[in-house]
């Protein structure tokens, strides 16, 4: 019977099937970071002599608030940093740390046909290898490193197929809203979504993490994109992965096998045109509620989201402005989304207070070697160390009540960048455009004068 991507990675993984359609799932990798970690770190020194199944297959990374703003975030990250040095677990800490969902990544940790976990909801990002990786709590994150299995009830799979050839100026980020916005932000709830089709092959493994990072903002388990040769070449040299040639294609000739089998069956199939998107916009209180950047809260908006926004049905996204604006998070502050915002703020001045944060001290440092650092600080723009602090409304950017922020980040539920803050997702290239303007607005119609 022919296997979705999803089916050959989950049977590869299975220990036990135990009643009650449970399932025992073997975590070729666990990722740690201090908000999640320490609590389970401390019971398993405590109640379980300190007892883990393999500190090999432990990564740990301060980042969620790096370096720490207070007290209880410096217990945090001293908890994760004494305990990784405990147990020999790998640890990045501050000066080469990063967000965890960036770090592992580009350190190699992540391949084709692994499966892994984290106390982290975005930890979805890492299926863009062929990888199912899936966010849990601090009790799951605890059981798996006694364990390094995990209790899963198997998901369903929704097979998304993007075809057609998107326009210029549109992103992954347009892409994966556009998604959302058709299956609604529930609509992947107790699924694996596993993204195929023409427009997915021509997307580098930065845009396919974007795509995956946001799975779980349609509710699913994970998201999932098929091994190819555009995969291989970007673990090819890292950290983790073999420097000798031979042994390089034996990995490729092993990670090429993570790919769906033709005439496989999903539970459901959504089809989209990417070459019918525009640049798009959210407009209301979670990553669904979107719009084209150029169109208007639609007619049947949800009150709710009216009224926390301060908007009503019909107005246009164009004419809104903004107070503050953000690139960043593990969505979208790699390396190329970096390129993209400085090609757009070269020679140009924002006019509202601009925060540009990179995935990782990596990226950091690959950013300024660019001088893509002159060209953010030259607008006026502030470019910081590598954090998740303005993301989550946590440290580095908290937004005002009733502010209207422009983010490139994952989440514009209520309160998230700050309590009563309002957060508008969008493209890096959007939010670097409507920093200039301080409305919202493209490259194209900024460099048009309209």
């Amino acid at each position: 019977m022919p296997n979705t991507l999803f089916d050959k990675v989950w049977d590869a993984h299975v220990v036990e099937a135990l009643p009650g359609d449970n399932y025992l799932i073997f975590m070729d990798r666990i990722v740690a970071h201090e908000i999640t970690t320490p609590q389970g770190a401390i019971q398993i020194d405590e109640e379980f002599a300190g007892r883990i199944f393999d500190a090999n297959r432990i990564l740990a990374i301060n980042d969620h608030v790096a370096p720490a703003k207070d007290t209880a975030t410096a217990i945090q990250a001293s908890v994760l940093r004494k305990w990784a040095k405990k147990h020999g677990i790998r640890h990045f800490d501050i000066g080469e740390n990063g967000i965890c969902h960036v770090v592992a990544p580009e350190r190699g940790y992540v391949q084709p046909g692994m499966t892994l976990c984290c106390g982290d909801s975005h930890t979805c990002t890492n299926g863009a290898f062929a990888c199912f990786a899936l966010g849990i709590g601090t009790t799951a994150n605890a059981g798996a490193m006694l364990s390094q299995c995990l209790l899963l009830k198997k998901p369903k799979v929704m097979q998304i197929n993007l075809t057609g050839k998107r326009r210029q100026g549109v992103y992954a980020k347009d892409i994966i809203l556009a998604i959302i916005n058709k299956i609604t932000f529930k609509g992947g709830t107790g699924f694996v979504l596993e993204y195929t089709g023409d427009a997915i092959a021509d997307l580098d493994m930065e845009e396919r993490m974007t795509i995956c990072n946001m799975a779980i903002e349609a509710g699913a388990t994970s998201g999932m994109i098929a091994a190819d040769e555009v995969t291989f070449e970007y673990l090819r040299g890292k950290e983790q992965i073999t420097k000798d040639s031979a042994e390089f294609e034996a990995l490729k000739t092993k990670w090429a096998k993570f790919t769906p089998d033709a005439g496989a069956t999903y539970d459901e199939v959504v089809e989209i045109d990417v070459s019918a998107l525009k640049p798009t916009v959210t407009w209301g209180i979670n990553p669904g509620e979107s719009s084209s950047f150029d169109g208007v809260v639609p007619a049947d908006a949800d009150p709710k989201a009216l009224e926390y926004m301060g908007l009503k049905a019909g107005d246009k996204l164009a004419d809104l402005d903004i107070d503050q604006a953000f690139i960043g998070s593990c969505t979208n502050a790699r390396i190329s989304d970096l390129r993209i915002a400085a090609s757009i703020l070269k020679g140009q001045k924002v006019s509202i207070p601009t925060i540009i944060t990179p995935g990782s001290q990596e990226v950091k440092r690959q950013a300024e070697r660019e001088g893509l650092h002159e060209i953010f600080q030259d607008a006026g723009a502030l470019w910081t160390h590598a954090s998740c602090g303005p993301c989550l409304g946590m440290s580095m950017g908290v937004v005002a009540p009733q502010e209207r922020c422009i983010s490139s980040t994952n989440r514009n539920f209520p309160g998230r960048m700050g309590a009563g803050a309002r957060t508008h997702l969008a493209s890096p290239a959007i939010v670097a455009a409507t920093a200039i303007k301080g409305r919202i607005t493209s490259p194209e119609l900024l460099l048009a004068g309209v």
